[in-house]
């Protein structure tokens, strides 16, 4: 069966995906400009039973969709492929498991065409400021917590009846519906999103602040830079901070690193974590942005700050390479100095 077109191939309308657009955010988009429902949509790309909404379609994306998406729209498949989890975790150079969990991408928590999981973020202002409100890749990113245009904390669910965004059920369950809410409105209460309250987190000095800012935002860079220094492996300053995350957040004695560096960063007081153990990517925006930022924090002044903190916490060093390959020379040299 031929899909929707002028030319029997071609959809009539095809908008191109907005700078940082997600692959599914700009599959919404497509069946709305062409004013047809996304399931069918959907269907007509790969039939009635291809695994679209059932799967999360930004970190699968099978080649066979983004072959007849480029078809339909007349689009590179590179270009295409651009607005995938996949092409962002090759960005920041991270292990990528299409069918599983992978390090710093969120997970959705899919039960059939539902999301349990806050696994999508945004940013309210954001979607207040755009012309046709879209979902951006970015907000995929467990450690991308604050929004680089406005520098306030982004929010992973509706702030009236509390679920996650799912933002391409907007006329799912009436069969005659084409016509949809925009992106920024909840689907399940009809919030609008964009007028959600917003939170600022501010750090005790313009280092700090500028240092997390700077490493949260280098997604599309391919290098990182900390303390002066250049890296020019995003993989390598990642996997240290994912590694000193693991022990900030542990549920063994190793934990109390979390308490040495939260006095040291905020010695009137600090707040303790929700929970010891927990995945970080299955945590909620403040305490990801809190435990990425204290990592960055825990690794300028290296190895001065280090060190102090690891004796005050009394911190096994060997700790720090257990369960990790590849770590950088410089990082497993310091821990094993001592």
């Amino acid at each position: 069966m031929l899909a929707y077109g002028l030319s029997g191939e071609v959809l009539p309308v095809h908008p191109r995906s907005r700078p940082g657009e997600l692959l599914s955010s700009w599959i919404v988009r497509l069946a709305r400009a062409n004013r047809i429902k996304v399931h069918a949509l959907c269907a007509r790309i790969g039939g009635n039973m291809a695994p679209v909404w059932n799967r999360d379609v930004d970190r699968m994306a099978p080649p066979w969709l983004i072959e007849r998406l480029a078809l339909l729209t007349g689009r590179p498949v590179a270009e295409i492929y651009e607005t995938t989890l996949a092409d962002l975790a090759d960005k920041i150079d991270t292990d990528h498991h299409p069918n599983g969990n992978s390090t710093w991408l969120l997970p959705l928590g899919i039960w059939h065409r539902q999301r349990l999981k806050f696994g999508l973020q945004f940013c309210p202002i954001c979607l207040r400021m755009d012309e046709e409100p879209y979902i951006r890749r970015s907000w995929r990113l467990a450690f991308y917590t604050e929004c680089e245009h406005h520098h306030t904390l982004l929010v992973d669910r509706c702030t009236s009846c509390g679920k996650p965004h799912a933002y391409f059920r907007g006329e799912l369950g009436d069969r005659n519906a084409i016509r949809a809410p925009s992106m920024a409105i909840c689907t399940h209460c009809g919030f609008d999103l964009s007028l959600a309250p917003i939170d600022r987190f501010e750090w005790p000095d313009w280092q700090t602040s500028v240092a997390v800012r700077t490493l949260q935002f280098m997604n599309d860079f391919g290098w990182a830079t900390l303390d002066g220094k250049i890296y020019e492996k995003t993989a390598d300053i990642l996997l240290v901070l994912r590694q000193v995350i693991s022990i900030l957040s542990s549920s063994t004695k190793d934990g109390q690193l979390y308490d040495a560096v939260a006095d040291q960063i905020w010695p009137q007081g600090y707040h303790v974590l929700g929970s010891r153990g927990e995945p970080y990517e299955r945590r909620g925006v403040a305490e990801r942005h809190r435990l990425f930022g204290m990592a960055v924090w825990l690794l300028q002044q290296w190895p001065q700050r280090f060190e102090i903190c690891v004796r005050i916490a009394d911190v096994r060093r060997s700790y720090f390479l257990h369960g990790v390959k590849d770590l950088p020379p410089w990082f497993v040299s310091q821990v094993r100095c001592n």
